[in-house]
């Protein structure tokens, strides 16, 4: 599923909310046959941030992508950012130990003009990676771009088109799920379909 242009896929949003099931089992099943029916994965998407970080959970069965859970790990403004990478730290093990994860998947890191906001984002991937690290979690990292034209089609789409699809994709509501945990559940399904092309020969080393 390819789109051209952002129009082209605002068009299609715009059937999936009409109704339209014949369109979208056309477009969306053939995408979920790819996946490889000999293996059972369990993978973890992460939307790392200091303040909020986004994370989503999916089984891949059967040549079915199903949504576990998500959520995100918050912060409020006001706490420190030794007790942010704290409670992020314990978040991650909890979800961890709660869901033993086969996979772990990121968004690689982005580029700043603002040096005080990359260290933030990188304190915050660095306290993900060592929890996953400390589990044997295999993690690996996909450009921002990747994983939209992954879930979208269209690598410039916004976190509510994002959205529409991995609701789509997985057959679930996301109207009331947090931009940040369907973003981490897009980086799962983005991995999903990595491994099921040429027998996941071309998925990324892993960090």
């Amino acid at each position: 599923m390819r789109f051209k242009n952002e129009a082209d896929l605002q068009k299609w949003l715009e059937q999936a909310r009409n109704g339209e099931p014949r369109q979208l089992k056309k477009t969306v099943a053939p995408l979920l046959t790819q996946i490889d029916t000999s293996l059972q994965r369990r993978i973890l998407g992460i939307d790392t941030a200091l303040r909020c970080t986004g994370w989503g959970i999916i089984d891949v069965r059967d040549g079915k992508m199903t949504a576990v859970d998500c959520g995100v790990i918050k912060n409020t403004p006001k706490d420190k950012i030794s007790d942010c990478l704290r409670r992020l730290s314990i978040g991650m093990r909890e979800l961890i130990t709660l869901y033993k994860p086969d996979y772990a998947v990121m968004e690689g890191a982005f580029f700043f003009r603002n040096v005080h906001t990359a260290l933030m984002l990188g304190s915050a991937r660095g306290t993900v990676l060592a929890a996953l690290a400390e589990n044997g979690i295999s993690t690996y990292e996909y450009a921002p771009r990747r994983i939209k034209q992954s879930v979208c089609g269209f690598g410039n789409a916004s976190k509510e088109q994002v959205a529409v699809l991995v609701a789509q994709f997985l057959k679930i509501q996301t109207n009331h799920i947090a931009l940040d945990a369907t973003d981490a559940l897009a980086m799962a399904i983005c991995h999903a379909q990595a491994l099921a092309v040429s027998g996941g020969l071309g998925i990324p080393e892993p960090l």
